[in-house]
């Protein structure tokens, strides 16, 4: 892999045990490469720990941060994290989309597929999030099936399941900006 100048890059990673289970994040410089759900497995642990992988550089150690506070149960965003690129203009669009999904809030496939200005294409953006490498900064847990059913997410109903309850923890019966009851 070639970093934006041309040059060989080194990808880096690390795996943070959470109260959940093991997550693996990976990224080169200032570039996010992915962030992986490991098997799903409750821990009793008050903070994410780092068990493996790189030395993280600034931009690593302010991913794992990031993380670090939302396993923790703390509402963040991750819009200033490292760039998502490299893939369909169809997919980066319904990742945006995706991003823009509030803490606690879910949506359908299709009201994102309405959100990317294609109202009939809830299954493609189903597959485009099936191809998500970005879980968590890239939300698409928080994409449901229109009957409300936790569908369609790629670690399994347990891990969709999770982190909802995650971010749904202490903040029951609010409500969003837009009117929409927060899980």
């Amino acid at each position: 892999m070639k970093n934006g100048n041309g040059t060989p890059s080194t990808i880096h990673s690390a795996v943070l045990q959470t109260c959940l289970g093991q997550v693996e994040v990976a990224w080169d410089g200032a570039r996010l490469a992915s962030i992986r759900l490991g098997r799903f497995g409750r821990v009793d642990i008050a903070r994410p720990a780092l068990i493996e992988g790189d030395p993280p550089d600034p931009a690593g150690q302010r991913l794992i941060e990031t993380l670090n506070r939302y396993f923790s149960g703390e509402p963040v965003r991750f819009q200033d994290l490292p760039g998502i690129s490299g893939y369909t203009a169809f997919q980066e669009m319904v990742w945006r989309a995706t991003r823009e999904i509030p803490y606690g809030v879910r949506r359908t496939y299709g009201d994102v597929a309405t959100a990317v200005g294609r109202p009939n294409a809830a299954r493609a953006v189903g597959a485009a999030l099936g191809k998500n490498p970005y879980v968590i900064v890239v939300p698409c847990h928080r994409v449901v099936g229109a009957s409300g059913a936790l569908t369609g997410f790629a670690y399994g109903g347990e891990w969709k399941a999770a982190l909802l309850a995650l971010e749904q923890n202490g903040r029951q019966g609010e409500r969003g900006d837009d009117g929409r009851d927060r899980y």
